[in-house]
């Protein structure tokens, strides 16, 4: 039998945390369109690119929590969050605690109006990953294991728990043959360079020097000269080009940005060293352009 929480407050705040986002996007672009290409135009259309990225981020969570169930069967409980499952088999489960019984420490994850998922701690319980959308701790149902607990907050509550301890009553002839306890992940979630500080921060050092890159070129581009020389290096005689090309610099730099990442996400599994090569590879190349630039702009 799957269960499910009240999902209807938690959803709209997120879908509204999107379309927020959405639309100062929209309005962000639409203005910074007709402006020349200059240092404003580049602040515009850079926070118009971020807030894509975050309304894409809660874009997910949002699907997270409208999806968001707890099934019950023979086996045992499976919760589902998004891409994540974590299934509990009912031979794990050492105590069922009503939230009115416990109190818990603030939640580390993510917390809105009747939605939180994350890590916190209850006394008597220890540590507690949360997929509730709560509004009130009296709401919640702890499922205590010897590896861990979970505060779920099922619609019908009473029923859950009834249902849980029929099956779990009916469960200890078979315990023997109940499958072990595990968490399922989608493969980009448990991929090594997540864990990799030194590989993180290849990768940021990289990107930002990018976005700099970007907006060094934006900011010089209403001085510039009509035609400029191009060329690098700038050997032999000048080939002068329309200023517009100059914006081709930045934006091959970020082709080539992200190949390299790609590459070196791809090996960082199998060889961490070679993925190091190309993510400051990356860095070496973004170096090379803001040489190029400079050299263009001058």
């Amino acid at each position: 039998m799957i269960y499910h929480p009240a999902r209807l407050i938690g959803t709209a705040t997120g879908a509204a945390i999107v379309a927020l986002a959405l639309l100062l996007a929209a309005l962000l672009m639409a203005f910074g369109s007709p402006w020349a290409t200059s240092a404003a135009k580049f602040l515009a259309f850079g926070s118009a690119f971020l807030l894509l990225a975050l309304a894409a981020i809660f874009a997910y969570w949002t699907y997270a929590c409208s999806a968001m169930s707890y099934a019950l069967d023979e086996r045992g409980l499976s919760i589902r969050w998004g891409f994540i499952r974590q299934f509990i088999p009912l031979n794990r489960i050492e105590r069922i605690v009503p939230g009115r019984e416990a109190d818990f420490s603030e939640i580390q994850g993510i917390n809105w109006w009747a939605y939180h998922v994350g890590r916190g701690s209850a006394p008597g319980i220890g540590e507690v990953l949360f997929y509730s959308c709560h509004q009130s701790p009296w709401e919640l149902i702890y499922i205590v294991t010897s590896s861990g607990s979970y505060a779920i907050s099922p619609e019908n509550s009473v029923r859950f728990t009834k249902e849980l301890q029929r099956l779990q009553s009916s469960e200890a002839a078979a315990a023997e043959e109940a499958p072990e306890q595990r968490a399922e992940h989608p493969l980009v979630a448990i991929h090594p360079f997540w864990l990799d500080r030194y590989g993180q921060a290849l990768a940021l050092i990289a990107v930002l020097a990018n976005v700099a890159l970007f907006g060094f070129v934006f900011a010089v581009y209403p001085g510039l000269a009509d035609e400029l020389n191009l060329a690098f290096p700038p050997l032999g005689q000048a080939e002068l080009r329309p200023k517009r090309e100059v914006l081709q610099i930045p934006a091959t730099a970020l082709a080539l940005l992200a190949v390299s990442l790609a590459a070196g996400l791809a090996v960082h599994k199998w060889e961490r060293a070679a993925s190091y090569l190309l993510l400051a590879g990356a860095t070496l190349l973004q170096g090379l352009f803001w040489v190029a630039a400079a050299i263009a702009v001058t």
